[in-house]
């Protein structure tokens, strides 16, 4: 082995050397320091811990190699600044990190205005909904705490705050060697990411309107970030400093879509505008060099590439239609038919030497073209509606592809076989826009929704494998009883099955399996003194079983469309409801139809009984008051100003609903008055419950703003529980079930706490 020369060494040494003397001095003081913080936090507590510690330990831990070490003790997790702890951490992808500490990133930014009791319910409830074990006890101060979850794990990745608005654009890059995100908002703005502390760097503002596409480049060896907006502009920017270099104009709609790339040497952007053209640009001068016209309706997509030497442009069309171009001509190959719906997204790639384009749209199909002949190659599925953004590049030595659809998902899959490698779920709305990178060498994909969040994910694993009992899809519905003295919970999901769950033991689920379609509504009661369930779904039945062992005891059909809602009441009634704009009321114990209610003009979203009295709400923006007994509409309870997603009757004779219009409403049912109006929420409720803590009266409201809000209703306090895509909501004695995307969790509300 070659040996360094003696010169080389010695030019070297006198300024290397004395360099890394100097920083292992400072990271080993900076170890010091964190040592003896810790260990005076540990003295008093780390619930009394002093606020410099609890700002500043985890940055003097980071900075002296402490961190991984600290991040494991749960205590400190809890006290810390969860904004310092969380940039100290970065995005999780350290392989020394503890899995809390992974844990801590997936909800650090719910934590964010939360105490230190909030902050360890949310930090259990975030392991448990993704099977993990967290040995945390229960602070005094805890108003709630997760006691049992059932969800489907999702793949580790680290949520990014701070757009305002749906997420349109993301694209990854590095700047002066260190790995960015840049991103694109229905808020105005782009924002400019550290990937690896997780944390923003820069806004850019101008745009008037929605920014739509962004992507990263280089010019005259400076880097560049282009986004393209809804005013009808694309902007050049300068991303070291956030300035604005250059605004393209030209086109006179919003502009969705920009590609870069060089023709001739030349360094050109290509962007794809609601004016049905096709711009090509000189990205120095800002001058238009050519304008394809072609299109009938506004271009979605549009991508830069080459086949065998000619410069190409492929974009996407609303009118269903992908168009290849000749970018020197401007003229068209090819009009590649195939889809029917608005083409969104189009990406290029070679795929085992031929020139690909690969298209997705409205539909779930994405379609692989072969830009030579101008024909159909394969066709791809995975996802259950449109295709937002594909990205491909090859993964651990496979072709890949990266898709974001209208399911809320992000699927990572191999482009030549179509099998997926990863699907990540996360995201609550559609997501808009996918990219691939890399943090210190390990692969992550980046994601930006319509739920105004940008997802950094760990591409590196896979994603723990789901147990049997989980729902395989959404669980929309959930209720909590007890049988023979044991706690349940009963929730029913778009897998078509209906789970009764042992909350005190733990055990597979019971599964009443019968329904053909998504199960929507959920009851429990009894029958002759036996527990029985009820529920309904969209092949337009509602079913009543056996809730000890699971058979099918009868079959309720008469509703000619979805059954939405269903509930049990007295004497042995059940109530159901659903998209054919009635509610019917059965006798339980023949499945004979007593009543029709008829009243609602459109879908009944939710019922609810107590007594003689139903309460129905609806897509007409009602809540109505029916007599069980003869069918006879009471009263009209009018103020909503949008659908009535979700009803509850309560003690003392008081009815709460919610909806669209983001208000829950408390009425009073023998006058049908207006009592309050329970405003917190900033999106749709779509459940609510009523109950008492104690000798508190309370309400339950879930709402898509990733929050469930408990309400005093003596005094009209509150509190909030985070919880993202709230579709359920069920409250019995202290304890309380929430339903969303995932999965089912099961909490215990603190009587005494402060609400």
């Amino acid at each position: 082995m070659a040996r360094p020369s003696t010169a080389s060494t010695t030019r070297r040494s006198p300024t290397i050397w004395p360099r890394r003397c100097a920083m292992r001095a400072k990271a080993d003081v900076e170890a010091a320091i964190a040592r003896r913080l810790r260990e005076l936090a540990e003295v008093d507590g780390w619930a009394n811990a002093n606020p410099y510690t609890a700002h500043y330990l985890a940055l003097h831990a980071r900075s002296g190699g402490e961190l991984a070490a600290l991040a494991a003790d749960l205590d400190f997790l809890v006290a810390a600044d969860p904004v310092v702890l969380a940039g100290a951490l970065g995005t999780g992808l350290d392989p020394d990190l503890p899995d809390a500490a992974r844990t801590f990133l997936r909800c650090a930014h719910e934590l964010r205005t939360h105490q230190p009791g909030e902050r360890a319910a949310t930090l259990l409830l975030t392991a448990r909904q993704q099977g993990e074990r967290l040995g945390l006890p229960r602070p005094a101060d805890a108003r709630w705490w997760c006691e049992w979850a059932r969800s489907r794990p999702t793949g580790y990745h680290r949520v990014l705050e701070g757009h305002t608005g749906p997420v349109y654009a993301v694209a990854v890059a590095e700047l002066d060697g260190e790995p960015v995100a840049f991103t694109g908002g229905g808020d105005s703005t782009a924002r400019i990411w550290d990937l690896r502390a997780g944390s923003p760097l820069r806004v850019l503002e101008g745009h008037a309107g929605g920014v739509n596409a962004i992507v990263p480049g280089e010019l005259d060896g400076e880097p560049i970030v282009v986004t393209a907006g809804g005013d009808a502009t694309a902007r050049i920017w300068d991303p070291r400093r956030g300035s604005l270099l250059r605004v393209l104009k030209g086109h006179t709609y919003g502009v969705r879509s920009i590609a870069l790339g060089r023709i001739g040497g030349r360094p050109v952007g290509v962007t794809g505008s609601d004016d049905a053209s096709v711009r090509l640009w000189d990205m120095r001068t800002g001058e238009t060099l050519q304008v394809l016209q072609g299109h009938r309706y506004g271009v979605r997509s549009v991508a830069l590439g080459e086949v065998d030497g000619t410069p190409i442009v492929v974009t996407g069309n609303h009118d269903a239609s992908v168009r290849v171009w000749d970018a020197r001509a401007g003229s068209v190959r090819f009009v590649l038919d195939g889809h029917t719906g608005p083409v969104r997204t189009v990406a290029l790639t070679m795929l085992d030497e031929t020139p690909v384009a690969v298209t997705g749209g409205a539909g779930a199909r994405m379609l692989v073209w072969d830009l030579r002949e101008g024909v159909l190659r394969q066709e791809l599925t995975g996802h259950l509606y449109g295709v937002n953004s594909i990205v491909l590049s090859e993964f651990q030595g496979t072709a890949i592809i990266l898709t974001g659809g209208d399911d809320a998902a992000v699927r990572l899959s191999d482009l030549r076989t179509g099998t997926p490698l990863r699907v990540l779920e996360g995201h609550r709305l559609r997501v808009r826009s996918v990219a691939l990178g890399r943090i210190d060498g390990a692969p992550v994909a980046v994601t930006g929704a319509y739920d105004r969040t940008v997802r950094v994910w760990d591409l590196t694993h896979g994603i723990a494998p789901q147990g049997d009992d989980a729902h395989s899809d959404w669980v929309r519905a959930a209720a909590l009883g007890s049988i023979d003295g044991t706690r349940v919970a009963l929730t029913g999901g778009h897998d078509g099955t209906a789970r009764l769950w042992n909350l005190d033991a733990n055990e597979p689920p019971l599964i009443l399996r019968g329904h053909t379609d998504w199960v929507r509504g959920v009851a429990l009661g009894a029958l002759d003194e036996a527990p029985v369930a009820l529920t309904g779904g969209d092949d337009s039945t509602a079913r009543l079983w056996d809730a000890r062992t699971g058979e099918q005891l009868r079959i309720m059909e008469g509703h000619t469309d979805w059954v939405r809602a269903v509930a049990l009441g007295y004497p042995d009634i059940a109530l159901t409801a659903g998209d054919d704009t009635t509610a019917r009321i059965w006798n339980i114990h023949t499945g004979e139809q007593l009543n029709v209610l008829e009243g609602h003009d459109g879908p009944i979203f939710s019922v609810a009984t107590r007594g003689p009295i139903a309460l129905t709400g609806g897509q007409d923006g009602t809540a109505r008051l029916w007599d069980t007994r003869t069918g006879e509409q009471l009263r009209i309870m009018e103020g909503h100003t949008d659908w009535v997603r979700a009803v509850a009757l309560g003690y003392p004779d008081i009815a709460l609903t919610a909806g669209d219009d983001t208000t829950a409403r408390i009425w009073n049912i023998h006058t049908g008055e207006l009592l309050r109006v329970l405003p917190a929420h900033t999106a749709a409720i779509h459940a609510v419950a009523l109950g008492h803590l104690g000798d508190t009266p309370v309400a339950v409201t879930g709402a898509r703003d990733r929050t469930v809000r408990v309400w005093n209703l003596t005094d009209g306090s509150h509190y909030a529980i985070p919880f993202a895509g709230c579709t359920g909501v069920a409250l019995h004695d202290r304890l309380l079930a929430l339903t969303n995307h995932h999965g089912v969790a099961v909490l215990s509300l603190h009587p005494e706490a402060e609400l």
